[in-house]
Parts: structure tokens; C-alpha cells; sequence
């Protein structure tokens, strides 16, 4: 798989191959986060699948200390002169996150999610986030919608009867798995409980050609923080 985003980054199809500028749902997230929290910032932030650092370098240059991670070189030798301050690691998430428990007030995961196809990975992955998020933590998701006008229309992957569909990308040989809110909250359900989210719908490019891009952003609370 990293192969197949070491590609992308040089050919620079999918947006956040190229993007300088954060996420809109990371902005959301940090302009949100002092009415859920009562903090102004938080003090601490994982960027899981960080890509070319354009999340971890605005979350830094906030003054907020941040681990970030992504299992591309490539995707990494973009990162490093962006992200000053900012601790890098090649690391692959399906080993785990790579930090003690309870070490982050903020889990950012923008487009990452979706790219584990299988439901143990998910699972796994699960309960990494929850292991290092703090009591009072929140974690950010962000993924497309099955109505996205690109990913939607990708051909089909084998998936459960019930479960969120499964696409591939025919331009980089990536799947993902499109949730909808209702399928993510079940999906989570157990180690997370959901706080907010934020239904996006704006034109965007994706390799090259311009589509209706809908996505999701939501903000989840440990489950076990809540007890």
C-alpha cells in the first residue's frame, strides 16, 4: 500500500497530494474545540496518516505539540521541511500508534480511516485511538460519503451485506470504504461516542477533473470517558 501512495504523491492526483493549506475539518475541529472542551487549543495531537504534514504544520505552528505518522517516504519527504518542531515517523498504522497511553488530548485521522478495507484492521486501529486518546479527548474523522460524486461512482469492491460499500480508485489502486454517519456511529459503537459532525458538499478536483465533493467530519469522545 505505501508503494501505491509513494505513486501518488509523485503524480499528485488526489488533493491532499498537493495541498499546502489544512483541512477543513481539522480548522473545524480546533474552532470547535473550546466550546466542547473549555481549552483554547489542544495541548497534545496525533496526525495518524499525516500524508505531507499540511495538518501537523498548522497544528504546530499553533503551538500545539504534535506526533505525526505515515507509512509513505515519499509522503514524508515532503513533510519534513514543512512540519519544523513537529516529531515524523514512517510507521505504519496496522502496527499499532506508536506512543504511550493516554498521550493525546487531540487523534486527527482526515482520509485514513476509510483506506483500512478490512474490519479487524478498523477494529485494531479502534482501539489504538482510544488507548492513547486522554479521559478528556476527542477524535477527529473525516472521510467521503458514498454520495461523493467521485468515490461514489469508483467500481465496487467485495463487502459485507450489511456493511458500508467498498470502491477502488482505478487512477492509484486504492480502496476505500464509505461510511455513511449511521454506519460510522455503529462502527464505533463500544469505544466511541459521537459529539458533533459536519456534513460538507463543494466542488473539488480530484485527478484532474472537477466533482461534487460531499464528505463527512465528525468528533467522537471515548466511550470509556463517558462511564
Amino acid at each position: 500500500m505505501s508503494h501505491a501512495w509513494d505513486r501518488e504523491y509523485l503524480r499528485r492526483g488526489i488533493p491532499s497530494s498537493y495541498r499546502g493549506e489544512p483541512s477543513g475539518a481539522l480548522r473545524w475541529a480546533l474552532a470547535s474545540w473550546p466550546l466542547l472542551t473549555g481549552q483554547a487549543l489542544p495541548r497534545m495531537a496525533l496526525d495518524a496518516g499525516c500524508g505531507t504534514g499540511r495538518n501537523a504544520a498548522h497544528m504546530a505552528s499553533l503551538g500545539i505539540a504534535v506526533l505525526a505518522f505515515d507509512s509513505s517516504a515519499g509522503a514524508l519527504s515532503i513533510a519534513r521541511p514543512r512540519c519544523p518542531g513537529v516529531l515524523l515517523l514512517q510507521h505504519d498504522l496496522r502496527r499499532g500508534i506508536p506512543a504511550r497511553d493516554a498521550a493525546f488530548d487531540l487523534a486527527a485521522d482526515i482520509f485514513v480511516y476509510k483506506h483500512l478495507l478490512e474490519a479487524s484492521e478498523r477494529a485494531a486501529y479502534q482501539a489504538e485511538l482510544a488507548r492513547v486518546l486522554r479521559p478528556g479527548g476527542r477524535l477527529l474523522l473525516s472521510l467521503a460519503l458514498p454520495s461523493d460524486e467521485y468515490y461514489g461512482a469508483c467500481p465496487a469492491l467485495p463487502s459485507g451485506p450489511s456493511g458500508p460499500p467498498a470502491v477502488l480508485d482505478p487512477e492509484t489502486g486504492i480502496g476505500s470504504v464509505l461510511f455513511s454517519l449511521e454506519q460510522l456511529r455503529q462502527e464505533l459503537a463500544g469505544r466511541f461516542r459521537l459529539e458533533m459532525s459536519w456534513h460538507k458538499e463543494k466542488p473539488g478536483m480530484m485527478h484532474g477533473r472537477r466533482y461534487l465533493r460531499r464528505t463527512l467530519a465528525s468528533l467522537w469522545r471515548p466511550a470509556a470517558a463517558l462511564r
